[in-house]
């Protein structure tokens, strides 16, 4: 699955969504990352069926799009598929056996909890670090995700006339970049909790400083906040998304549309929050942070922060960033790259 495969050589990111294709190519290291390549492409209609690819051309078609649109020089890639297609489990394994031994035992524990024949699955695993509950236990992070879905992005990639240097997923890749954000960390014992808004469902991701602590995915997106465009203004789906884009959207745009908007999202991280305290020892949380592309439009943060009487920030994968190509365009679109920074990040050392 090259999952965990190390790779030095720099990649590009390519976060294939239900609503658009996003692409980031980084340069330099970690520590001081350069953004040589960037684009985001709607994706077509019909490409995407229940989170899956439908039509392998149509992606491709968007793919070559953002290619050329971003100026990309480099030809090794890394995708993410959705978490909602990958099953994931932590196991205890005996510290002293070998990596052979540990593969076999890995396959065989496989075999209680994935749901499919293990042939047409794909494997992964990696290596945690010693088990806070067994000193003689490692623990073993185990990732498993139906081959097909796999193919479907390895063809996609290699039509495109690049190389897969590795799969990852799409949460561990948004992970990653809010590590790299320092000055979101919590700044008290209490996690903090990561809210990326999709097209169609949000995922929250609970963390404390080494760990996630607890993921759940939800039934709502920013296509909620463009039902409430087409309803308010009786307008097409495409015009409703040039007018979230704008610079000047219509004069009752905060009241008529981002309130409305607002008090949806506050209830759904209220409800995905309480599912977490309610499977936890946790009572409360240090901050929400906000990720996606709706997470660009103005004060949706301080609206948000009111209504919950947390902290919100917006996660901003660029921060801390030298951005050396359409620097001037990047600010608007840049909460929707986290994703596919995350998996250029994988490439820097």
């Amino acid at each position: 699955m090259k999952l965990f495969t190390k790779n030095s050589k720099a990649v590009i990111g390519i976060d294939i969504g239900t609503h658009s294709i996003k692409l980031v190519e980084l340069a330099g290291t970690i520590a001081s990352p350069r953004v040589v390549a960037w684009a985001v492409v709607p994706m077509p209609a019909g490409a995407f069926s229940e989170n899956a690819i439908a039509n392998a051309e149509l992606v491709a078609d968007a793919l070559n799009e953002a290619m050329l649109k971003s100026g990309a020089k480099g030809d090794a890639a890394a995708v993410a598929v959705s978490s909602s297609h990958a099953i994931t489990k932590v196991l205890g394994m005996p510290a002293d056996i070998g990596e052979l031994e540990l593969e076999e035992q890995i396959a065989i524990e496989a075999l209680h909890f994935i749901p499919y024949p293990i042939d047409e699955v794909n494997l992964d695993f990696e290596i945690i670090g010693k088990s806070e509950s067994n000193d003689e236990e490692n623990d073993v992070l185990l990732v498993a995700c139906r081959r097909s879905i796999v193919d479907d992005y390895i063809d996609l990639v290699e039509s495109s006339s690049l190389e897969l240097s590795y799969v990852d997923i799409d949460t561990y890749a948004l992970e990653r970049v809010y590590r790299s954000q320092n000055s979101l960390g919590a700044q008290s014992d209490q996690p903090v909790a990561v809210f990326d808004i999709g097209s169609s469902s949000s995922h929250l991701m609970v963390m404390d400083g080494s760990r996630v602590l607890y993921s759940r995915h939800q039934n709502f997106g920013s296509a909620q906040l463009i039902k409430l465009i087409r309803k308010e203004y009786g307008v097409s789906a495409d015009e409703a998304e040039e007018i979230l884009s704008s610079a000047q959207p219509p004069g009752d745009f905060l009241t008529a549309v981002q309130e409305p908007f607002v008090e949806m999202l506050q209830q759904e991280v209220s409800r995905a929050l309480q599912f977490f305290y309610s499977s936890s020892s946790y009572s409360n949380i240090d901050s929400v942070v906000l990720s996606g592309a709706c997470c660009a439009l103005a004060g949706l943060a301080g609206d948000l922060e009111v209504k919950l009487r947390a902290k919100v920030s917006v996660l901003n994968p660029i921060a801390g960033a030298n951005v050396q190509s359409r620097r001037d365009m990047i600010t608007p679109s840049a909460p929707a790259l986290s994703v596919a920074y995350g998996l250029s990040l994988r490439g820097l050392s």
